[in-house]
């Protein structure tokens, strides 16, 4: 049994012990990309990849399974970012359903098995077979040093019961209105907060906007200090200077995405979860 992890992952080979499977890729002049298993490999392979920009990440993903499914692997597959998600519905006429897409791509390969980390929704079963995957024991210390758990929109209530009900801690959710794509309005705060210790949990942080106001609006309220968790730490645009300069706390990442910890970022490593999960034959 080998694993293969493509670039977008690579920064996880090294905490995963197994035999790694190698294949040549390179990019021709006219950047094409090209793609070949230099190994035989028959019966069960692991590939660990994410599917985030840029695109050549999902291309050389595809080809790396297409190669495998070629040589009759039996392929498992774990994504610990799954990109897209967040395209799961129709919102208005004329728009791509970009998670079905990328399922469609994948279920194309005849996966023996998907596992994903944390994915951003749920509605993304009705596209593809995988199975899920949390990051309860990873988190568990980080939240148990809180006194509430608080999901910051109604998506993430599911999430933020499970790590409650882990960490036997009362869960507590934030309304919010959203302006544009990146703005956000904090409308209401469900649950009491006065002189407790906030831990805001998330699947991820892209520009920072609603965990910032969500920060705000629960020291408002009398919240003794807020902290948050996410597993994906995307950051994108000036994410990082914004939160630099915000009154969260202390953030807490998985390296999921390759991450360096820096000012109010911590990193926590998933590879002993991704190690639990494969089958090392």
């Amino acid at each position: 049994m080998k694993l293969f992890f493509t670039p977008s992952a690579m920064h996880l080979a090294l905490n995963i012990d197994g035999v790694k499977g190698t294949y040549l890729s390179k990019t021709f002049s006219d950047g094409e990309k090209y793609v070949r298993v230099e190994n035989g490999v028959k019966g069960a392979v692991w590939v660990v990849a994410n599917t985030n920009p840029p695109a050549e990440n999902l291309i050389e993903l595809f080809f790396l399974l297409d190669a495998l499914r070629r040589l009759a692997s039996e392929i498992n597959l774990i994504v610990p970012y799954f990109a897209y998600a967040r395209q799961d519905r129709i919102t208005r006429e004329g728009e791509c359903l970009g998670a079905k897409v990328i399922s469609d791509f994948l279920k194309h390969f005849r996966l023996r098995k998907v596992v994903i980390l944390h994915i951003h929704s749920s509605m993304i079963k009705g596209y593809l077979d995988y199975e899920d995957l949390f990051p309860l024991d990873l988190i568990s210390p980080v939240v148990r040093q809180a006194d509430v758990v608080a999901a910051p929109d109604e998506g993430g209530i599911p999430f933020a019961k499970m790590v409650g009900k882990e960490c036997g801690l009362p869960v507590i959710h934030i309304e919010k209105k959203r302006i544009t794509e990146e703005k956000v309005e904090v409308i209401e705060v469900f649950g009491k907060v006065q002189g407790k210790k906030v831990m805001i949990i998330d699947d991820m942080i892209a520009t920072g906007g609603t965990i910032i106001k969500a920060t705000e609006k629960l020291l408002s309220q009398g919240a003794k200090e807020v902290e948050v968790y996410a597993t994906h730490g995307i950051f994108s645009g000036n994410a990082r200077e914004k939160l630099d300069k915000s009154p969260i706390k202390q953030i807490y990442v998985s390296n999921s995405l390759p991450q360096q910890g820096r000012d109010k970022v911590k990193v926590l490593d998933i590879s002993p979860l991704l190690r639990d999960v494969i089958e090392f034959e």
